[in-house]
Parts: C-alpha cells; structure tokens; sequence
C-alpha cells in the first residue's frame, strides 16, 4: 500500500485533513480573558452618583457647628471667637489653635472638619469623593465658612 502525500506536492492538505488548534493555547487564551474581564471590573466600577453632592444631614452638623464656635469667647480680642480670627491675619493666629481644638470637640466622633477664612484654614482638607456639607457665617469682617464630612 502506497501513502500519499500529505501536501499533494503542491503545498494544499487532503481535503479530510484538517489542522487542529493546541488544548494548552486555547486555555491559555481562556484564562487571559478571564484575568482581563476581573481587571475590567475593578478599574471600570462605576462609581456611586451623588457621592460628592451635599448632604441635609451633613449641612445641619456644620450650621450647628459654625453656631457653637461663634458663640464662644475668643482667645484674643473680638465678639466671639470666629469675628476674632476674621480681624486679620494675626487675630487668625492667635485664634488657629483654639479654633482647632474646639472644632475636634464639637463634631461628631465620625466627622471631620475644616474652617476657612480670607486669613487662613483650620483643619484637614476634605478627601475627593465623600459626602460633605457646609455652612457660611457672616461676620462684620469676613464670612467664615465651615466644611464637615464622613470617614
């Protein structure tokens, strides 16, 4: 019995001859699309709406916060503690640490804040994406505004 040739001398397969792809690739194909749809999925989550708009809740804690600090006697010279540090920039830092301390004690244990002035800031700044709130007091000087969030 006589074999024929497997290219017909031609460069052309048999007709019932039929190539076949390796096991080890088409899993290795598999499991790289497998790893490429997780790595999708954690960098394309899409993020929460509303994540970074004002919070009712979150107004409140900084109104009630901006009240209490303007009630308060200040350090230096002044009405309350917030009309000292808007005076200028030396009443700001004769009130900073007061202002600091005082913020820490009448938030929430959850919440953080920061007050701004035209004279300076106190307290951390706020993380991009979470939920704030604020609130805005107007002294005789300035007008103090005062930003509160969740960790």
């Amino acid at each position: 019995m006589r074999r024929r040739p497997t290219d017909g001398g031609d460069g052309r397969r048999p007709p019932g001859d039929r190539a076949q792809l390796a096991t080890s690739l088409v899993e290795a194909a598999v499991g790289a699309l497998l790893v490429l749809s997780v790595v999708a999925g954690f960098l394309w989550v899409p993020v929460e709406e509303g994540a970074t708009e004002a919070d009712p809740t979150l107004d409140r804690t900084a109104a009630d916060a901006l009240a209490i600090l303007d009630a308060e006697t200040p350090v230096g010279d002044g009405r309350s503690r917030l009309s000292a540090g808007c005076r200028s920039q030396r009443a700001f830092d004769i009130e900073r640490d007061a202002l600091d301390e005082r913020l820490d004690s009448v938030l929430p244990t959850s919440v953080f804040g920061r007050i701004e002035t035209p004279h300076g800031v106190v307290g951390a700044p706020r993380p991009n994406g979470v939920p704030s709130g604020r609130a805005t007091l107007s002294t005789g000087r300035c007008a103090v505004t005062i930003r509160v969030w969740y960790v």
